[in-house]
């Protein structure tokens, strides 16, 4: 398999930034999660709403898109979540 490539992007919503990589993240129709509760156990969404201050997640065929709560800094949030990603994606 090819070496995972991850790159993050701005928004144009300065609460929401986007993981691309060259992996298959979810086949199928788009998955948007506003709460832990609706990830119904989906193992990334789980992992990025274990860190602090992220409030949503969607997630498409080759990029993930982490919401922060609007009193969060992304300061170190963009690290936890790229980590988690990585993590889950090299699984």
């Amino acid at each position: 398999m090819d070496e995972l490539e991850l790159r993050m992007e701005d928004t144009p919503n300065p609460n929401a930034k986007r993981y691309v990589c060259n992996r298959t993240v979810q086949e199928g129709s788009k998955g948007r999660f506003f709460t832990e509760a609706s990830a119904g156990g989906e193992p990334l969404v789980d992992l990025l709403f274990e860190i602090e201050g992220v409030s949503g997640v969607m997630l498409l065929s080759s990029s993930i898109t982490v919401n922060k709560e609007a009193a969060a800094e992304w300061d170190g949030l963009t690290a936890r979540a790229e980590d988690a990603i990585r993590r889950y994606l090299l699984s």
